[in-house]
């Protein structure tokens, strides 16, 4: 067991051990070899009147004796202090001594085998005075023996050894000795009184408290070392988790909540008033005898007393009877102090659970009846007896007040007293204790770890910490676990783990759209329910329940449920919220459905219209009916509705009969039909009716060949004016319906592009002839040829350069088609008037260019002569004559 304030030796014997301290005269053993002995009153206080107190001396060693040095000593005439050579008033009889005759030094004698002092202090009632202060020592004859003991784990610096729990000490105890070690025995002095020999030892300590070992080191001749407490171990408290809860033990899947850590070390205190237990028969009887028990106190320090009613918290009884009118009940303090529990009166009430049979005395049930003067205490017993059969345990009042044992010394004989005052009936009395106020108990027996940290531990599902305060979000449904991780100054680790249980996923679906096909501004009903299997998706519906909410609020409250919910009535466009709420959890996911409140529309589109194939005219073309899907639903999203064609209006209402492929439809022209359906619900839908159109290919005619003299370069291409044959393409059409072009292949004729303008340089070859009608777009095309040839060089004979538009110039038709020839022109004289060539070639006008004339005005009238040379091999060159006229 634990070593709390009762040593051992307190515990076998009623006795306290102390080191140097005041002793004030009481009664009690005290075992001690430093310390002053004074009077009742102190060193600085008188002693009572009518005081008879008895107090003994004792070393804690066997080879030890005792002395007392009295220092100062003065009492009334009468007032006498005993001294005795050994532990009792009945040992041999040392002096009697009064006045101010004082005692002197008294030693305990050779044939004192206890080495034990007593004194005894009888006061009249006559007065008082400041009686004595003495000195309290041992004394002995030994060598001196000093022990050491060195721990696995190490004691700490203040000299007190701290322990987790549960934690395993090695120790290792030596010994050093004066004169001589030969033959001494070894050995240790265990909490509980025990001893184990030799000089090392292995204990584990389980539980808080305070616990001291002793190494006695022993020589041969009875002398040990003079350390009775070597080594002083506190094992750590258990804290104090309480607070460190869960906001929520049952959360929903994907919802968060908050878990507070809250931990306070607990303090130790040694229980300096063991309570009496073990089963006590209380007989039945007449008054004539009682039952009493006393609790011997002896943990507090010597001489010190109950200062106020506070200090004592209270006192307990477990006990069963079966009258409590039987019954008077006191305690008693070591002063003597009595104070009724309860007199007289209660009648037949029961206490606990007795049997009530005479005959029968077996223990019934016992209750626990706190005596207190704390708040939750109203009544005594007699008054709560008036309205029940039997007293329920808790705490109640005793009939007087605990003040009554104001002044009483703390140690000493508590006693309990029960008097059985009627000739039927008995109880048990199964354990009684007393409780003292805490804080009076000595700091060397009490103490509290201090605190290093307390946090939590990490964790994935921990979202946000404020302080001590988690947030957190599992992921997956069932029982999550966080530990709260408190560290003591003791270096002992306590871990509190609060567990929250995940719900499963719930795990539904967005239904489909409710279709609502009706006439703007009419109203329909709807059957809310016909989603409820889809949302669901393959919940058990008795396990779940599905209900409408007309906002998301409500659904979140489950308030203002929708009601007529099989017949629901609607007239736009809503959304309603539908919660599915897991019956036995009361989770819930909310989902929405859709009431799409529309009709379908059809938004008018222009015919289709294709031009006839030219090149077969059979007046049959493919059309793309889908071309007309964007325009035809409007604003209406192609995700949500449908179109579809038909060849008949019938078919069309009836969704009988599709064009299936409406991407490539061969007609030769007719109506089209077509279907806008909701694709969720296909009998919500219009018609409208668009044209198709196959154009006729326009007639052309045949243009007529075209020949072309080449130009420089000779290279068998030049630009030529084909408009020329515009009448014969037109073929009798008017050219403001049609519009004629001409091109360079048969592909740009059909694209219509890259026409061919009367600047365009064009190769011989074959030209292609479009025309087109100008309100269809459709076109026709026909071929003639384009002929590129090397024309001769005619040179006129004259010209007459007088500006009236006709023959002004020197024209020489063909002669641009060389690209090196050269020109010169001379008088008759022979001298050159005017030269030109290809590369910067100016039609003569009559006016000289050289020689001596050059730019002095037109020339003569007359004849000149000129020579061309073409520089080409294959061409002879020209020399001639040319007559200027005006």
């Amino acid at each position: 067991m634990k070593n709390f304030i009762l040593s051992c030796i307190g515990i076998l014997f009623f006795t306290a051990f102390s080191t140097a301290q005041d002793f004030p005269m009481t009664d009690g053993e005290f075992v001690t070899c430093s310390g002053s002995f004074t009077d009742s009153g102190g060193i600085t206080g008188d002693y009572a009147v009518s005081e008879s107190f008895t107090i003994t001396f004792c070393s804690p060693f066997e080879t030890d004796a005792m002395r007392v040095t009295f220092n100062s000593f003065d009492t009334q005439f009468g007032d006498i202090l005993l001294a005795y050579d050994g532990d009792s008033n009945t040992a041999p009889f040392l002096g009697v001594f009064q006045g101010t005759t004082s005692p002197g030094t008294l030693l305990a004698s050779a044939t004192n085998t206890s080495g034990c002092l007593t004194f005894t202090f009888i006061s009249n009632g006559a007065g008082t005075s400041t009686g004595w202060q003495a000195a309290v020592e041992c004394f002995d004859t030994c060598q001196t023996i000093t022990t050491d003991i060195v721990t696995v784990p190490a004691i700490d610096a203040d000299g007190i050894l701290r322990l987790c729990q549960g934690e395993v000490v090695d120790f290792t105890g030596s010994a050093t000795f004066s004169n001589d070690s030969a033959g001494a025995t070894y050995k240790f002095i265990l909490p509980d009184g025990t001893e184990a020999l030799g000089t090392t030892l292995q204990q584990t300590f389980n539980d808080p408290g305070v616990y001291r070992i002793d190494f006695v080191a022993t020589a041969p001749d009875g002398c040990r070392d003079r350390s009775l407490e070597d080594i002083v171990i506190q094992v750590s408290t258990t804290p104090d988790f309480t607070g460190t809860v869960a906001a929520d033990t049952s959360i929903c899947f994907g919802e968060s909540t908050n878990i507070t850590g809250m931990v306070v070390a607990t303090e130790f205190a040694s229980q300096v008033a063991p309570p009496v237990s073990g089963v006590t028969f209380l007989p039945d009887d007449s008054g004539t005898t009682f039952y009493e028990t006393c609790i011997d106190v002896s943990g507090f320090a010597p001489g010190a007393t109950l200062s106020s009613a506070a200090d004592l918290l209270g006192f307990f009884i477990n006990m069963e009877h079966s009258y409590l009118g039987d019954l008077d009940i006191t305690l008693t303090a070591p002063n003597g102090a009595v104070i009724d529990v309860k007199t007289g009166g209660g009648g037949n009430t029961f206490l606990g659970v007795p049997i009530d049979v005479d005959s029968d005395l077996t223990p019934g049930v016992g209750f626990v009846y706190n005596f207190t003067e704390a708040p939750s205490a109203t009544q005594t017993l007699l008054q709560a007896s008036g309205a029940v059969s039997t007293l329920p345990a808790g705490d109640y009042l005793a009939e007087d007040p605990f003040s009554t044992f104001a002044g009483t010394s703390l140690n000493g004989l508590w006693c309990l007293r029960i008097v059985d005052n009627l000739g039927s009936d008995n109880g048990y009395i199964f354990e009684w204790g007393i409780n003292f106020n805490p804080l009076i108990v000595p700091d060397a027996e009490r103490y509290t770890p201090g605190e290093v940290s307390q946090e939590w531990a990490a964790n994935a599902d921990i979202t946000a910490t404020n302080g001590n305060v988690i947030t957190v979000t599992p992921t997956t449904a069932g029982q999550h676990c966080y530990d709260y991780i408190f560290t003591d100054s003791f270096g002992c680790t306590y871990t509190e783990t609060i567990c929250i249980d995940v719900a499963s996923e719930i795990t539904v679906v967005e239904p489909n759209d409710i279709i609502v096909c009706a006439q703007t501004g009419s109203a329909a009903q709807v059957d809310l329910t016909a989603r409820d299997t889809q949302i669901l998706n393959g919940l058990d519906p008795v396990a779940f329940s599905v209900t409408p909410f007309g906002n998301q609020a409500d659904a979140d409250a489950a308030s203002n449920p929708l009601t007529s919910i099989t017949a629901y009535d609607v007239s736009t466009s809503e959304t309603v919220f539908v919660r599915v709420e897991e019956v036995a959890t009361g989770c819930f996911e909310v989902v929405e459905l859709d009431i799409d409140f529309s009709t379908a529309a059809y938004t008018a589109v222009p015919d289709l219209e294709l031009c006839d194939d030219p090149t077969n005219a059979d007046g049959i073309e493919v059309f793309d009916l889908t071309s007309q899907d964007n325009g035809i639903l409007g604003t209406q999203s192609s995700t949500e509705y449908g179109v579809t064609y038909f060849l008949s209006q019938a078919d069309a209402n009836a969704n009988l009969n599709e064009i299936l492929t409406p991407g490539a439809f061969d007609s030769m022209g007719e109506t089209i039909y077509a279907r806008v359906s909701n694709l969720q619900d296909a009998n919500c839908f219009t018609t409208g009716t668009f044209e198709l159109v196959v154009n006729a290919v326009p007639t052309i005619g045949t243009g007529v060949d075209v020949t072309e003299c080449d130009e420089s370069p000779i290279d068998g291409a030049t630009s030529f004016d084909f408009t020329v044959n515009d009448s014969a393409i037109l073929n009798g059409q008017s050219a403001v319906d049609f519009t004629v072009s001409y091109h360079a292949t048969q592909s740009d004729a059909d694209a219509g592009s890259n026409s061919i303008s009367t600047s365009t340089v064009v190769a011989g070859g074959t030209i292609y002839a479009r025309i087109e009608n100008n309100i269809t777009g459709c076109y026709n095309t026909s071929t003639f040829n384009f002929v590129v040839e090397t024309c001769e060089v005619e040179v006129p004979e004259g010209f007459s350069p007088n500006n009236d538009g006709i023959n002004d110039t020197f024209s020489i038709p063909g002669v641009d088609q060389f690209s090196n020839f050269e020109m010169k022109v001379f008088n008759r004289l022979g001298s050159v008037v005017y030269e030109t060539r290809a590369n910067n070639y100016v039609e003569f006008t009559g006016i000289p260019n050289t020689g001596v004339a050059a730019g002095d005005g037109l020339l003569p009238v007359g004849t000149y002569f000129y020579v061309i040379k073409f520089n080409d091999p294959d061409t002879e060159d020209i020399a001639s004559w040319m007559y200027i006229n005006y």
